[in-house]
Order: C-alpha cells, then sequence, then structure tokens
C-alpha cells in the first residue's frame, strides 16, 4: 500500500514538471501599450517637429521685443537678436505714446472698442441666434439654413462696394458704426453656434426642465 502511494505521489510531480515545462516552452503573447493621460506615448520625432514649429513661431515675438529695447541706431548696427548697447525701452514707449499728439492712443482705443462692441456683440447675436435655430421648430427653418450656408460661401470682398455705398446713404460713412454694424453679423459664428448647441444641449434637459416650470 505504501509503494502504491510513493508511485501515485510520483506520477503526481512528474505531470507537474511535464505541465511547467509545457507552460514555459510556449511562445508569451505580447500585450499591447495603449498610451493613456497619466502614461502618455512618446514619440521623438513628432516632439522634434513640434518644438521646431514653437521656434518658429516664437522667433519674430523674441525679435520684436529684442527690437523693442534699441535706439534706431542700434537697431540697424545690432543683431537682430542682441541687445543694443543702451536699454531704450521705456523711451521708446514715451515716444510712441507722444507722436502726433497721441495718435497711438487713440489707435489703441478704436481697436479696444472694436474688439468690445464689434466682436463681443457679434458673438452673442450668433449664441442667440444659433440656440433658437438649434432648439425650436418653426416655419422656414430650412429656407433660413439655406440662407445662411449661402452667406458663408460670400467672401467679404463681394459686399464692400455695396455696403459703403449703403452707409454713405446713411451718413455713417467715416464713423465707428460703418465699422462695428458690419462685424456684429457673422454667417460663419452663426452655423458654428447652431451645431454647436444641437450636439451640446440635450433636447431631453429642455424638457425636463419645461416639466418642471422653468422659462425658456
Amino acid at each position: 500500500h505504501a509503494k502504491g502511494q510513493l508511485i501515485q505521489m510520483t506520477l503526481v510531480v512528474d505531470s507537474v514538471k511535464v505541465s511547467s515545462r509545457s507552460r514555459s516552452s510556449s511562445p508569451k503573447l505580447r500585450t499591447p501599450k495603449f498610451s493613456s493621460v497619466s502614461k502618455p506615448r512618446r514619440n521623438v520625432l513628432l516632439t522634434v517637429l513640434s518644438s521646431l514649429i514653437l521656434i518658429y513661431a516664437l522667433m519674430p515675438l523674441v525679435w520684436l521685443v529684442i527690437s523693442a529695447t534699441k535706439t534706431q541706431g542700434d537697431l540697424l548696427s545690432t543683431f537682430g537678436f542682441s541687445f543694443g548697447k543702451s536699454f531704450a525701452l521705456f523711451d521708446n514707449i514715451s515716444a510712441t505714446l507722444a507722436y502726433n499728439d497721441g495718435i497711438f492712443v487713440r489707435w489703441l482705443g478704436n481697436t479696444v472698442l472694436y474688439v468690445v462692441l464689434g466682436a463681443g456683440g457679434a458673438t452673442l447675436l450668433a449664441v442667440l441666434g444659433g440656440y433658437g435655430l438649434a432648439k425650436f421648430n418653426f416655419r422656414g427653418k430650412k429656407a433660413i439654413f439655406a440662407l445662411v450656408i449661402g452667406a458663408v460661401a460670400v467672401p467679404g470682398t463681394a459686399l464692400a462696394v455695396p455696403t459703403f455705398l449703403m452707409f454713405s446713404q446713411l451718413g455713417l460713412t467715416n464713423t465707428p458704426w460703418s465699422v462695428i454694424i458690419p462685424s456684429l453679423i457673422s454667417p460663419f459664428g452663426l452655423y458654428l453656434m447652431w451645431t454647436f448647441a444641437s450636439e451640446a444641449v440635450p433636447t431631453e434637459l429642455l424638457e425636463a426642465s419645461r416639466m418642471d416650470g422653468a422659462s425658456e
């Protein structure tokens, strides 16, 4: 009986050894490596190309900042990316602001005015119009969509002369309104907000809000 148990134990040990050898000899499959936010996949070529593009984009800005610190003589006699003999940044700023009775300050104010009223107003109107066209059904919606798409295809230069003639008859030429009013209308911005509101604002959320008593 003891010999029989010994033979069984020997067979079990041999089978375990055989199975371990077969597992070790079988080829191992490589698991694919996926990149994630915590462990991004590194690409040397892409990093080098991105670095070159970054340097190419920053070089004009660096040259502009360095050139602003030079006098006119140093600007013409020294290397573009090296500082001059004297630091004249504040003198150049004061001379620019005092040029022609402060005309640059007026130009800067006009730029801020056009950006705030023109770009801000165009964004506000595009958001309101795009949301209404995306979430409300009414007659003529398809016609408005075709009109917006057609307006996107029209270049701005084609409307320059008609816009000037219209503003000339209204007496708005040579005024800030002749710049602000055309910039308020942005067909592409309206189409962009229309598409964004259609996908980003769930219709179910609006229906649930209406059932809870929320206003439009």
